[in-house]
């Protein structure tokens, strides 16, 4: 790893435990009840975990509780619930032992996009004097994943030396059809779980399960692409005149 890329994850390091003492002064939580489901399903989440074609890191369906978190929870339930996403989805059946700082920089990742994505969306819609649960949506949205993957493709492009522009944008390609119906399922389960009715909520486990099971075959199969048109490729190679 260069110097860059260990200096950025300091920086960030540094961010999310600024903002963890932030969330940490908040004190208990108004709801005990509903934060401990949420925290539950957001965890059951983290664990549906797909890995990127040229990359080694993996997404998962926690962003959409995160969603949800800046929607209908506090600030620091919000933050704790990308945190212990980012951990879940860091260590649970890994393919191969994840090292520590790797751990340190996807806790720290996630707590910087969430508590950006919950600051924003709720800023702006006080800025601008709007009462909006679908603006907060979409504004929480778009800051948590434009964030989310360019952060990472940050210190991907550090730590090995690749253009960033390049990384960004397969790093967008693949995740974006993902975000985006993500977002739009913790939309309608936030407009059914307004207010004290959250079981709604727990209708996005399965939906989300199948939209996993549906992206995850679709990466499967796009890379089987890949590859059986990279092996046509060399057998016509070889197959030419004077090979």
């Amino acid at each position: 790893m260069t110097n860059k890329a260990k200096l950025y994850i300091t920086i960030m390091t540094a961010l999310a435990a600024a903002i963890l003492a932030v969330a940490a002064s908040e004190g208990n939580p108004k709801n005990l009840g509903h934060f401990v489901l949420l925290f539950a399903l957001a965890m059951l989440g983290s664990a549906m975990k797909i890995r990127l074609p040229g990359f080694k890191t993996t997404i998962s369906t926690n962003f959409v509780f995160i969603l949800i978190g800046i929607a209908l929870f506090s600030f620091g339930e919000t933050v704790l619930i990308g945190l212990g996403g980012a951990l879940v989805q860091s260590l649970f059946k890994t393919q191969q032992r994840p090292k520590p700082v790797q751990v340190l920089f996807n806790a720290a990742c996630l707590t910087v996009c969430t508590a950006a994505a919950f600051s924003a969306s709720h800023s702006a819609l006080a800025i601008l004097g709007l009462n909006s649960l679908p603006a907060m949506m979409v504004l929480g949205a778009c800051v948590y994943v434009v964030l989310n993957t360019g952060l990472v493709s940050l210190v991907i492009s550090l730590a090995e030396e690749r253009p960033l522009g390049e990384v960004w944008s397969s790093c967008y390609e693949w995740t974006f059809p993902y975000f985006l119906v993500g977002a739009a399922v913790a939309g309608l389960a936030s407009a059914a779980g307004h207010g004290t009715h959250l079981g709604a909520t727990l209708l996005v486990v399965p939906t989300m399960y199948f939209v996993y099971v549906h992206y995850r075959m679709h990466i499967v199969r796009a890379v089987l692409d890949s590859i059986s048109s990279v092996s046509r490729e060399n057998e016509a190679l070889l197959a030419s005149p004077g090979r």
